[in-house]
């Protein structure tokens, strides 16, 4: 993988890989490779950046060994291995997609202006037909 090596400390070094962004896969394969690599103490991947900073406890050189042999197409994710459900804890460590934080924010807006702009019997009406057509998880 091309990179370029962005800052480096005693026991962490960040790197700005050859992308411009990261896609959520690509980040949760970063993450999940270099989390399980011996010598390697945290992960933190900036997706909006094309970003990663490694935390290790082994010589910089293995390090960067591996970052050079790592390739997104050789990469095969363990279907088992992954969840279909997100916990609560991860769900309070993600961060909200903002084009999904828009979308939120234009949603509230507008059922504000249905609920002030319509008389009482009709917003009740609404809502119950909301609450029926609620499709489960």
């Amino acid at each position: 993988m091309r990179y370029e090596i962005a800052a480096k400390s005693r026991h962490r070094i960040r790197v700005r890989l050859d992308v411009p962004r990261l896609s959520e896969e690509q980040a949760d394969i970063l993450e999940e490779v270099f989390s399980d690599t011996a010598g390697v103490t945290g992960v933190t991947v900036y997706r909006a950046t094309g970003g990663l900073a490694l935390g290790y406890d082994c010589p910089c050189e293995e390090i960067l060994r591996k970052l050079d042999a790592f390739r997104f197409e050789n990469v095969v994710m363990m279907a088992a291995k992954l969840s279909p459900y997100i916990s609560a804890d991860e769900m309070k460590e993600r961060k909200l997609d903002p084009r999904l934080k828009r979308k939120l924010r234009m949603r509230i807006l507008a059922e504000s202006v249905f609920d002030l702009a319509m008389p009482m019997p009709v917003q009740l009406g609404y809502h119950a037909w909301q609450m029926v057509t609620l499709r489960e998880f």
